[in-house]
């Protein structure tokens, strides 16, 4: 009988949780699942929903996208935009991992003062960062441009505009990291500090031998979720840069040859694309990461 009671308990349990993740299960398949699927569908397609045309081309869209006159080079510059643009994830980590061990140390005073006003670029409207951003940035009457008493056009120089985009970025991505990196060096035991510091150790010292390899799994998380995020830059393009040609990135290319011109079996061919590569990028990371230090 105890057996029994106990089965039925377990049983009541697990459709207890099935009935919780199920809506989750659901618009996964539904809203992103099925949709991979017809996109990737559509990559072997010339589908153009205004003519009512899907005739299968097997893989000429990717090959149009490094051939095509017309596609070639927005989608090549596209590429190298956003490899520029992903020098904003050391620069922000690097900075973000020396925030956060300044304000981990023991003489540093006002540390939740100091860690609301870090974190509030994480919570704030992206649509309002951009547009304050942009008018920071604007070459008339722009703060940065008043303040240093010149006329830089960032806004509309091809190269400059991705320098504004990497140093709004850097500023944006802080927040969410510093809060992450001061989580693992508080993990920290502080056995290793007394033990170095008998030893003399200063604290650079201690923060290259000590707290940087034992904060590896958390720079680990954070590389990786950064390039991801770095490779599908799209809202910063629209609402910061204005659609600017010098900040296009890859997600703007599929964006604008996709709904903006119905060209979707050509935006779906680059979407998988970036997707490959996203993938790849991620697996050889996870493959060469015995540079992370794993610790019970």
């Amino acid at each position: 009988m105890e057996r029994r009671k106990a089965s039925k308990l377990v049983r009541r349990e697990k459709l207890t949780a099935l009935a919780f993740v199920t809506p989750l299960i659901v618009g996964f398949v539904v809203f992103t699942l099925v949709c991979m699927v017809i996109s990737f569908a559509y990559s072997f397609t010339n589908y153009n929903p205004i003519r009512g045309s899907m005739d299968f081309d097997g893989f000429k869209r990717y090959t149009e996208l490094f051939t095509h006159p017309t596609y070639k080079k927005a989608f090549l510059d596209s590429i190298l935009n956003t490899l520029f643009l992903l020098l904003a994830t050391p620069l922000c980590l690097t900075v973000s991992i020396l925030i956060a061990a300044l304000m981990n140390n023991k003489k540093f005073r006002g540390k939740t003062v100091f860690r609301v006003i870090i974190y509030l670029p994480a919570v704030t409207s992206v649509v309002a960062v951009n547009f304050i951003w942009r008018y920071m940035f604007e070459e008339n009457y722009g703060l940065i441009n008043t303040f240093f008493h010149a006329h830089i056009p960032w806004l509309t120089d091809n190269t400059l505009i991705k320098v504004a985009m990497i140093i709004k970025n850097v500023w944006g991505g802080i927040g969410t990291q510093v809060i992450l990196f001061m989580a693992g060096m508080q993990n920290i035991s502080e056995e290793f500090y007394e033990a170095a510091e008998l030893d003399g150790a200063g604290p650079v010292y201690k923060f290259f031998r000590i707290t940087l390899p034992l904060v590896t799994p958390v720079l680990f998380y954070s590389i990786i979720t950064s390039l991801i995020g770095g490779f599908q830059i799209f809202a910063d393009v629209e609402l910061f840069a204005g659609g600017q040609y010098g900040s296009r990135t890859i997600v703007h290319f599929i964006r604008n040859y996709g709904i903006g011109q119905n060209l979707y079996g050509l935006a779906s061919a680059a979407s998988f694309l970036l997707a490959a590569v996203i993938m790849i990028i991620t697996a050889l990371q996870f493959r060469f990461n015995k540079w992370v230090n794993y610790t019970d």
